[in-house]
């Protein structure tokens, strides 16, 4: 699985209801190995890549799934 744990600031203009900016900070990024590599060929050429990088979200493997994990939001009224 990867995991990304994220940061979050949202800043507010005094009496709205949306945030005008959001700040995401990754404060840590941690994953393995593809366990089901997807084969590509191209120009006569074959290679083996992360299926996270070519298959949708619901059919790649654990490991290259993406999990968000949020450790904090912080809301500033300016």
């Amino acid at each position: 699985m990867s995991l990304h744990r994220v940061h979050v600031t949202e800043v507010f203009a005094p009496g709205a209801e949306q945030p005008w900016l959001t700040i995401r900070r990754v404060l840590a990024f941690e994953s393995g190995p593809c366990l089901a590599p997807v084969l590509v060929r191209l120009a006569g050429r074959r290679r083996r890549i992360a299926c996270g990088r070519r298959l949708p979200l619901h059919q790649q493997c654990p490991n290259c799934c993406p999990r968000i994990v949020i450790t904090d939001t912080r809301r500033i009224t300016v």
